[in-house]
């Protein structure tokens, strides 16, 4: 009688354990089958997508049950309570924010009924349930890589927020584009309800936005609390982005024991960006964490795995990083058959978890940016010459200091010591990634993040051999306190004099000459709709004036906002990558900068400067508008000149515009075809 009953309980539990795998396979081939379905879906290929992602999902869950990757990789606390209870945890955020569908739109097609719905979610449960488990797995492995240093993170917290306080308490300027998009997003998320929605809202923007919501999500929490001034922007962005990072540097360097503290002093850049505005930061630390990870002599398999989501995290958080994603990638390849052929273990787990964590998160990403976009042509507006992007790398991390690591990195190559495997990782990344970046545009100054974690470990591998940490000293103050020290700043790229020596930005803020005019300026403007409302497009995109310069103005003086304001629209900025606004036509007033204002000349900035030419010219169309009386003088001898809208634009006139940029962009002229409102 016992016996029979052991043997159905073993009979049960075999039962429900092959139910299980059962419906791990059918939710995973449903999740599999939606992805698929984004690059190849029609009603034709339903079935054989279908039979694809059940035969790719069976041999997934048969490879993982013979290698035994749960038991190896997602028992962080083995079979106990506190796993089962993290699973459970896992499965329900992964089920209820799978973003899966967002991808596409199918109407009438069978991917899309509920039933097919309710499995895709339940299979990125299971995946994010694997991916969470074997995380926690990889840190629990990793926690001694931090080490003990509360005094250390001590003084960096304290530099880092003091350095924020200077800048804020010095700034007087207006912000705008990069600086000040993730500001505004920030503001707009805190001023709307906090709620499931909106956070499913804002993964949906890693989709089908280059710059996602992900990072300004968390800066409008601080922002519920303490109001969207600038000045909370900044110092959420130092305290919950540039920190982590700078404790990234300190364990890099941690080997010495001076030498951590210095080696974040040596890149006084990093953190600059954070006080300027560029969230970027927080993509460039977990690229740091990355390297610190991957080059430690902790176990292969937590190393491969952690360093593999991070490394998707970077892109995740700012596309660009997909560049570092990739030279990271290539280093280790390289590194592993230079150095290390006999064990790949960290390779191929670092390889595996970039694969799973890419096509979870980035899918849509890969298949359209990565695969799909000609970037080269796309933003050829931006290729200034590898030489501006030389100009951008010394005045942001100095020639001396990278002559002195690059000239001690090479002596060591030669000298071969244990440190050459890492030498030649730094090395590898640093120089595919910079190579594979000026193929496609030239690099702005937060681009340049994309080298900090590879200089910091060649910087560290350097002064590690040293027999004193004196250089590094000398060479982290020198850098340090040259950027405390004011001095004039140029305004644009094109400005930059010449190489430096040492990095020669400064931590002030920046202030603006004509910040009265542009105040006139935009209550002028607002003072057109007092009565009825108006828009008005800027026809200007410098960096003396612009459309965004106008919208920010009063947040970046921290001024109050008028009840009734003029919208201000903008006709696209760069050929090619914008389309025209054909709204602009519609608009009550135009604005315009003279002479024409444009930041990367006009022949790619004709989407901006053809309408304008024919208003300040009186020619073409520029015929419909007449002069206002008013005019406003800023910086750098532009005045600000107001158009009013007199007529309708007649079809011909619609036709011309249209027409003469597509004469510009044959290959583009998709971009600046006439609206149907405009043909019919």
């Amino acid at each position: 009688m016992a016996s029979g009953l052991t043997i159905s309980s073993k009979k049960l539990q075999q039962i429900i354990r092959l139910l299980i795998r059962l419906g791990e396979w059918v939710c995973i081939s449903a999740w599999l089958l939606v992805r698929l379905w984004v690059p190849f879906g029609n009603e034709s290929t339903f079935s054989l997508l279908s039979l694809a992602a059940l035969l790719l999902s069976g041999a997934i869950c048969w490879l993982a049950f013979r290698a035994r990757l749960v038991e190896r990789l997602c028992l962080p606390w083995g079979f106990s309570p506190k796993t089962a209870i993290t699973a459970v945890a896992a499965f329900l955020l992964g089920t209820a924010f799978d973003i899966s569908y967002a991808m596409f739109t199918a109407q009438g097609s069978l991917i899309i009924h509920p039933l097919l719905r309710l499995l895709c979610h339940a299979g990125n449960g299971i995946v994010f349930t694997g991916i969470t488990l074997s995380l926690l797995w990889s840190f629990k492995q990793l926690t001694e890589l931090s080490g003990d240093g509360k005094w250390q993170l001590a003084v960096l917290f304290g530099v880092v927020n003091l350095l924020t306080l200077l800048f804020v308490l010095t700034s007087k300027t207006v912000y705008f584009w990069d600086n000040a998009g993730y500001w505004s997003v920030a503001r707009t998320l805190a001023q709307e309800p906090l709620s499931f929605g909106q956070l499913r809202r804002v993964l949906e923007t890693t989709i089908y936005l280059d710059y996602n919501h992900l990072l300004a999500w968390p800066i409008s929490l601080v922002m519920r609390l303490f109001g969207g001034s600038r000045a909370v922007f900044l110092f959420s962005i130092a305290n919950l982005y540039t920190l982590p990072g700078l404790w990234g540097l300190w364990v890099l360097g941690r080997r010495k024991k001076l030498s951590p503290l210095f080696l974040a002093g040596l890149f006084p850049m990093f953190l600059y960006m954070g006080i300027v505005g560029f969230v970027d930061v927080a993509a460039c630390s977990l690229g740091i964490w990355a390297y610190a990870i991957y080059t430690s002599d902790l176990p292969a398999l937590p190393r491969g795995l952690a360093s593999g989501f991070l490394l998707v995290c970077t892109f995740t958080l700012r596309r660009y990083f997909f560049f570092f994603a990739l030279s990271f990638g290539v280093a280790a390849f390289v590194i592993k058959l230079l150095f290390s052929r006999r064990d790949w273990r960290d390779f191929l787990t670092l390889f595996l978890s970039c694969g799973v964590c890419s096509v979870s998160f980035m899918y849509s990403f890969l298949l359209e940016k990565v695969l799909g976009a000609n970037y080269g042509d796309l933003y050829s507006a931006y290729a200034l010459g590898v030489h501006t992007d030389f100009l951008l790398v010394f005045r942001y991390f100095g020639l001396i200091f990278l002559a002195v690591v690059g000239l001690a990195a090479l002596l060591l190559l030669l000298v071969k010591p244990k440190s050459l495997p890492q030498i030649c990782f730094g090395l590898v990344q640093i120089l595919v990634c910079f190579f594979a970046f000026v193929t496609v545009q030239t690099h702005g100054q937060q681009h340049l993040l994309l080298y900090v974690p590879g200089l910091a470990l060649l910087a560290a591998t350097v002064f590690e051999v040293l027999p004193s940490t004196l250089p590094c000293l000398i060479l982290a103050l020198v850098t340090t306190v040259n950027c405390c020290i004011p001095k004039p700043q140029p305004g644009s790229i094109q400005e930059i004099p010449g190489f430096a020596p040492v990095p020669s930005f400064h931590f002030y803020g920046s202030k603006r000459s004509d910040a009265d005019e542009l105040v006139a300026l935009t209550n002028f403007v607002d003072g057109l709709s007092r009565e009825e409302a108006h828009t008005a497009a800027v026809l200007a995109s410098s960096f003396t004036l612009n459309v965004e310069i106008l919208r920010n103005l009063r947040p970046s003086f921290n001024l109050p906002q008028p009840q009734q304001q003029t919208q201000l629209i903008s006709p696209g900025e760069v050929d090619k990558r914008d389309p025209f606004n054909w709204e602009v036509t519609r608009a009550d007033y135009l604005i315009v900068g003279d002479p024409l204002q444009t930041h990367l000349g006009e022949s790619n900035q004709r989407v901006v400067t053809t309408l304008a030419r024919w208003v300040l010219e009186s020619s073409g169309p520029g015929l419909a508008y007449q002069p206002l009386p008013q005019t406003f003088s800023l910086q750098n001898g532009v005045t600000v000149r107001i158009y009013q809208r007199a007529r309708d634009w007649r079809p011909d006139e619609l036709q011309m515009l249209s027409q003469t940029l597509q004469e510009n962009y044959p290959e583009y002229a998709w971009l600046y075809a006439l609206p149907t409102w405009a043909t019919d």
